[in-house]
Parts: structure tokens; C-alpha cells; sequence
């Protein structure tokens, strides 16, 4: 019968590849024990302790190499020190090999290591095992940062050791800044801005980079450094285009960030939005669209296409004194926000039965519905009105009159949706298609002889457009008479 090989919950058999490089690791470490000694500075507390671990490795290699009879054991000297002990287990492996390798998982990753020893830490046997790997070799170094506070950085040449004082390696500083392509400095650019003091640099995460970044950029500045109080040596900041008006933002904004379990984005959306809050309940009123803090000449100019559009967000703003704060930069979203403070009293101002009317949605065409009529008529009130024009007459006074009420794409399309077959109408139709340089695309519709007429009449008709309200009747009536029609026009 065959005999079962038996294997403890968490180990493996090791590929001869591994406990090849494993074996060269401790034969380099029995050489030269140094290697797991973190550079310190001179006649500091950290020179003194790591002095006396080396001391003991160096005890714990000559008890390993030539080792003590029972006697001696018992009353001879000891090693003591918790580092030194797992080295001094750890040279033994070059007695019996490493056929069994035991698996230690971690939320970073895996590590394989060789258990030796009794109660002998596991932390420090894969920190000594593995010191080629600088994740790994500061679990040798733990209990002393823990216990005396001490600030490690793990280079790829070593460890430094800067004591009970953070000082950042300026070459760590680099590496994170170029893992993250980001650059250093530049005071006045917006982002989240991450402050190390010990080495007085700064660096700055751009908008574009942690607005939709699901990384935390600033456990990469983290990632190679071993602290008891990981955040001492670093200040964390954000600056957006609110931070002029909300400078102050609360500690506990930042601490899931700080802990590493928020992305950039979850931050910077974060303070965004405690800023649009804190802007909501200022005296002073302030325009925030899309993300942009704009001034109310702005709003208009950005979202109004006419002067009738211009006048309802002019009326809102008069009766609306808060401050407006708005993801969508539309003028249908501005009077949904704003309808039930502003544009609800105005509707009912100037017609109540319209009121009830408001759906939720429909805050717009409610009142652009009410405002074409008294704005046009307000614009043109000053232009003379006529009792009865023929069809070309008819088309380009309606044409003028939407232009100087600021409708230059309803004047287009009054133009475009006009079916006639008349030829002076669609001469006058090409002539205005002309002053407002629309006539791309459209020439198919219009003949030569249409084309060739609507030229010369081009003048006149930009005329017309341009024209004063005391000017208009005779510039209309020259253009009645160039087409044919007389130049007898009868006012109401």
C-alpha cells in the first residue's frame, strides 16, 4: 500500500527553481548580515539600536556556525533580540534545504517563506527570507517602528532609517511623482495638492487626472514608506475653482482618502460638493454651471440664442437673489431651478391660467411662450405696421422683424418652411438668405433668373434689416417698387 505524504494547511512543495534563490539569499546573508541593516544617522537612538541588532546577528551567525555544547547554552550568551533570532533560524535552512515553503497572505499579495524556529515571528522570517523584495523586507522592521516610532523608507539599494524625525527620500519623492505622470510644483493650479514637509515639495494631481481617477494617487507617496504615523509628514489639500470663495474645507473630508479606501475622484467630487453647499448659504449671490463659477453677464450671454430668451433670465434674476448652482448649463435647466422662487411669479404676473399649466419640465416653453409675444412686440412696437402686404412684402417684413427680436434661426426657417411658387417671393427669399449668409445648401431650390434678382436686391433688402423705424416704410416701399409691386404701402 502506498504511503500518504501528509502537508500542513498553507504550504507547498517548493519548484527547485525557488529554493535555488532562496538558498543564495541566505548564503548571501550569512556573508554579509548587514544587508538587513537600514542606513541611519550618525550618533542617533535609530544608530544605537540597529547597532546592537547587528551585534546579535553577528552572535547568532558564530552560534549557528560553531555551536555552543549544552553548558555553555544554559549559561553562555544568548540572542535576544527578535530580528537576530529569525536570522539566526533562517541559517539554518542552509542545513536542511527548503523542499517546503509555507504560503502567507496579505490584501497586497502572497509570499512564500521557509518556517523555522519556535515562536519565532512569521513576519520577520519572510522580511529576512525575502529582503531583495521592498515589499516585503520591511516586515522585518515592524516591531521597531512600532515600538520606537521611527520613520523607514525603502529604497531599491536598502532601507534608510531617518529615526524618530520623517525625512523623505528626494529619489522616492521622484519615483512617485513619475509613476503617477504628474508634475512637481505650480502653486496655482487647481487639483489635490499633496505637501510633504520634511523635503518642502509639492505636488500637484491636476483636474483632468483625479476627476475621473479611481486610483488614491496618495498611496504611492505612501508605498515605500514604513511609519508608525504614516500622515505626519505629509498635508493634503484640494484647490478648485470654488476655493476663493470656500477656502476652509473639514478635516473629515479627507480621512477615507487618507486611509486609502477613497479614489482622487470620491475626494475631489467630495469637496466639490461640500463648496456648492457652503456657496448656498452665503449672502452673496453666485453663479456655478457646469462646474464653472461664471458672472451673470455670462449666464445670459451663454445661454440665451435671442432677446427673448435674454429677457426671461434677465426678469428671473431680478426676482431670484440665491445663489444658482447648476450641472447642466442649459437655459431649460436655469428655469426649472429657478421656477418656483422666480419664474412661477412672473407666469402669473402675466397670465395666471398659464400657471397650472407647469408640468415639472416644461418651465421653458411656458415662458418663452408668453415672452415671444410682449418682446417681439416690445422690440418692433416703434416699427410701422401694416394694413395689407402682397407675399414677398409680407415674408421680409416678418423676416426683419424676427432679426431685430434677435431670431436669426427662426427667421431662417420662417424662410425655409414658406412653400410658394411665386417668383418675387422667392427672389426676396434668396436676397435675405443672402445678408444672413445662409445660402449654402440652399441654392438648389432657387433658379438662376430667382438667384440673379435676389442679387440685386440684396442691398435694399440688408437696408431694410438695418434700418431705423423712421426709415423703414420708404426702404420697404423701395423695394416694393424694384419688384414691380408700386410704392404705395397703407400703415394701420
Amino acid at each position: 500500500m502506498k504511503k500518504k505524504r501528509t502537508r500542513l494547511r498553507g504550504t507547498k512543495t517548493a519548484a527547485k527553481s525557488e529554493q535555488k534563490k532562496l538558498m543564495s539569499r541566505i548564503k548571501e546573508l550569512k556573508k554579509n548580515p548587514e544587508i538587513l541593516i537600514p542606513k541611519t544617522p550618525s550618533g542617533s537612538q535609530a544608530e544605537k539600536i540597529y547597532s546592537n541588532v547587528l551585534k546579535e546577528m553577528i552572535l547568532a551567525k558564530e552560534q549557528y556556525e560553531n555551536p555552543p555544547s549544552f553548558f555553555s547554552s544554559l549559561m553562555g550568551n544568548k540572542v535576544k533580540d527578535p530580528l537576530a533570532k529569525a536570522y539566526g533560524s533562517t541559517l539554518t535552512v542552509l542545513d536542511s534545504g527548503a523542499p517546503v515553503m509555507a504560503i502567507a497572505r496579505f490584501p497586497h499579495g502572497e509570499v512564500n517563506y521557509v518556517m523555522r524556529g519556535r515562536g519565532i515571528s512569521k513576519e520577520k522570517l519572510i522580511g529576512i527570507q525575502n529582503y531583495h523584495n521592498r515589499l516585503w523586507v520591511r516586515f522585518a522592521h515592524l516591531d521597531y517602528v512600532k515600538k520606537y516610532k521611527f520613520f523607514m523608507y525603502v529604497l531599491d539599494k536598502g532601507i534608510i532609517c531617518s529615526g524618530t524625525s520623517p525625512k523623505y527620500p528626494k529619489i522616492l519623492w521622484d519615483e512617485a511623482c513619475n509613476s503617477l505622470k504628474i508634475r512637481k510644483g505650480d502653486e496655482d493650479k487647481h487639483g489635490i495638492i499633496i505637501y510633504c514637509k520634511s523635503l518642502g515639495e509639492v505636488a500637484i494631481l491636476p483636474v483632468k487626472k483625479v476627476s475621473k481617477s479611481k486610483d488614491n494617487s496618495y498611496s504611492h507617496f505612501l508605498r515605500n514608506q514604513v511609519a508608525f504615523e504614516q500622515d505626519i509628514d505629509f498635508e493634503i489639500s484640494v484647490r478648485t475653482y470654488l476655493s476663493k470663495i470656500i477656502s476652509e474645507i473639514p478635516d473629515n473630508l479627507f480621512s477615507d482618502y487618507l486611509k486609502g479606501v477613497s479614489s482622487d475622484s470620491d475626494l475631489w467630487n467630495k469637496i466639490i460638493e461640500y463648496q456648492k453647499d457652503e456657496v448656498k448659504l452665503l449672502d452673496k449671490q453666485y453663479f456655478i454651471m457646469a462646474n464653472n463659477l461664471v458672472s451673470k453677464d455670462e449666464v445670459i450671454s451663454k445661454i440665451s440664442t435671442n432677446k427673448i430668451d435674454q429677457a426671461i433670465i434677465e426678469d428671473i434674476l431680478k426676482e431670484y437673489k440665491d445663489s444658482i448652482v447648476l450641472e447642466n448649463f442649459t437655459l431649460s435647466a436655469f428655469t426649472k431651478y429657478t421656477w418656483n422662487d422666480a419664474g412661477r411669479e412672473i407666469v402669473n404676473r402675466i397670465d395666471p391660467t398659464k400657471v397650472d399649466g407647469y408640468n415639472g419640465e416644461n418651465s421653458l416653453e411656458i415662458l418663452r411662450e408668453l415672452y415671444n409675444k410682449i418682446v417681439r412686440e416690445s422690440l418692433t412696437s416703434d416699427y410701422p405696421r401694416f394694413k395689407s402686404l402682397s407675399e414677398p412684402l409680407n415674408l421680409i417684413d416678418n423676416v426683419v422683424r424676427m432679426l431685430k427680436s434677435g431670431e436669426k434661426e427662426m427667421a431662417i426657417k420662417s424662410i425655409e418652411s414658406l412653400s410658394s411658387n411665386n417668383n418675387m417671393t422667392k427672389s426676396i427669399s434668396w436676397a435675405a438668405l443672402m445678408c444672413l449668409s445662409a445660402t449654402s445648401s440652399r441654392a438648389w431650390k432657387y433658379s438662376k433668373e430667382e438667384q440673379a434678382l435676389g442679387k440685386s436686391l440684396e442691398a435694399l433688402v440688408r437696408k431694410l434689416i438695418d434700418s431705423s423705424p423712421s426709415e423703414y416704410l420708404e426702404v420697404l416701399e423701395d423695394i416694393s417698387t424694384s419688384i414691380g409691386l408700386g410704392n404705395k404701402l397703407e400703415i394701420i
